[in-house]
């Protein structure tokens, strides 16, 4: 369809227009579209945004304009344009390939424009990231009153440096009326929709403002929506200790050819790491090598943070994590200090010069939710009250942290709660030990969607997305095929292995 056209390497080099034109791009299959909306849909006057999007189209349609489905990968802020580039046929064969993949980067964030910027440059950037006196995902109560201090410092930093105005519109519910545009350009009544993580926020948001307009939706890893739209994370990390344990278990399983953290029992390998942060407390290792582009200082803090990130990925991470905390016993921090680290690499797909996923995540989910006006005495009650959760309750305080400095909330915006009589059934996916999104939030808000269904993945990490489960895949198709549902209480099983045999 797009042989005799140019194919464009950057969704920047495409006209934003409200109409979502589609053109080659990237490769011979992939197209490309700058979709134009609105500021703020309540002002015609106050100017448009460029949504960049990328499908990945039907393959085994007999329509001459096949449905979509729009996905959103997570974050907020991870780039959905980029996901379809890398991944779009496996979507598609996921999904079905009857139906286009379309994702999106949400207003505000990766190859959209303009921007969240709250740096003039990425060097400015890197300045603050580097200070983990300023940002400490894996924050500790004596560093309570600087994360605090250096929080509003941002909020004000980001607030005055929001030049374009666009701030104040990031919330969730401006980008579900994003998405309601997107399916009325596209010609459709309904939206057909997967959300990852986030994009559970996202999906739970459009279901409840607009229920009548939903005919598929998937949503996978589902966050906890009450805490959510309340600023308060602590429910999501009710099941962090839980896929923990899946690193004790699994190791010992495995054994001490093929996990380099063995030890006697899953309860001795729980007591060496316990150890082990006890030493790091005492002793930070410093970083360098010259076959490694990290370098920096494994301290407690960083070293909480990288088996905070494994947890993320069993499947590709509890490998390396075990050999990182075994050098790191050694004196080497080289594995654990780049599992932890963040990159900031320019995109392959033709992205501003670093990804701005955290800016988005500030001016989203600090944006979305109650204001936090927590001073340093309510967030060392805020510690006392959460500590207990779990180990990893710390990420919990990181988050309230960032958002009791946050300056730019939108009047009217949608603070929940999410629930609705949706008019077709939503279906809800779990893992059993997620980090970050419990089983429980998900079956939380099932109770909020009338006829909704709960899918349970037996595995720990987050999102059904990390691993390999046929079982999971004939649900997923069938249900956006056809609109079937599994039963109750349906369990399925991953066709992968944790610690596989070398």
């Amino acid at each position: 369809m797009f042989s005799n056209q140019t194919i464009l390497t950057s969704t920047l080099q495409i006209q934003p227009s409200p109409n979502l034109t589609w053109v080659a791009c990237y490769d011979d299959v992939l197209q490309c579209a700058l979709f134009q909306v609105p500021i703020d849909y309540s002002d015609a006057s106050s100017g448009t945004l460029s949504i960049a999007m990328t499908k990945y189209p039907a393959s085994a349609s007999s329509l001459e304009s096949p449905e979509m489905i729009l996905y959103n990968p997570g974050g907020p802020g991870i780039s959905g344009v980029d996901i379809v580039v890398s991944a779009g046929s496996i979507l598609s064969a996921v999904f079905g390939p009857q139906f286009d993949v379309v994702s999106f980067d949400v207003r505000g964030t990766g190859h959209s424009t303009p921007r969240y910027e709250f740096f003039l440059n990425e060097a400015e950037r890197n300045v603050w990231l580097g200070d983990p006196r300023k940002e400490s995902p894996a924050a500790t109560p004596d560093m309570i009153p600087s994360l605090w201090a250096n929080a509003r410092t941002l909020g004000m930093l980001a607030r005055d440096r929001d030049v374009n105005g666009i701030l104040p519109f990031a919330g969730s519910d401006m980008i579900a009326r994003d998405m309601l545009s997107m399916v009325e350009a596209a010609g459709q009544e309904k939206l057909l929709y997967y959300g990852i993580s986030y994009g559970t926020v996202l999906g739970s948001t459009f279901a409840t403002i607009y229920p009548d307009r939903v005919e598929r939706m998937i949503l996978d890893g589902v966050l906890d929506m009450e805490g959510y739209y309340a600023g308060d994370g602590r429910n999501e990390v009710v099941d962090s200790d839980k896929t923990l344990q899946a690193f004790f278990d699994s190791c010992f399983a495995a054994g001490p050819d093929i996990c380099a953290y063995y030890s006697s029992s899953p309860a001795a390998i729980e007591d060496r790491l316990n150890a082990l942060y006890i030493t790091i407390k005492d002793s930070p290792v410093g970083v360098y090598s010259s076959s490694s582009p990290y370098y920096g200082l494994v301290d407690y803090p960083t070293l909480k943070r990288a088996v905070r990130v494994a947890l993320y990925n069993p499947y590709t991470s509890f490998a390396p994590l075990a050999q990182g905390l075994a050098d790191l016993e050694n004196g080497n921090g080289t594995t654990i200090y780049g599992l932890q680290v963040e990159g900031s690499e320019p995109s392959a797909c033709g992205a501003a010069e670093y990804s701005n996923d955290w800016e988005a995540n500030h001016a989203v989910t600090c944006g979305d939710g109650e204001e936090v006006t927590d001073n340093v005495e309510d967030l060392k009650k805020y510690w006392e009250e959460t500590k207990d959760i779990s180990t990893l309750a710390d990420a919990a305080l990181a988050q309230r942290i960032m958002c009791s400095g946050w300056k730019v909330h939108r009047e009217g915006r949608f603070l929940g709660p999410v629930g609705a009589n949706t008019s077709f059934p939503i279906l809800l996916i779990g893992n059993t030990a997620d980090p970050v999104t419990p089983l429980s939030a998900a079956k939380k808000t099932s109770t909020a969607f009338p006829g909704s269904v709960v899918l349970t993945l037996d595995t720990p990490g987050h999102t059904s997305v990390i691993t390999t489960s046929f079982c999971l895949y004939e649900y997923i198709g069938a249900y956006f095929a056809n609109g079937t549902l599994p039963e109750k209480g349906t369990v399925c099983e991953v066709d992968a292995t944790i610690f596989p045999a070398v």
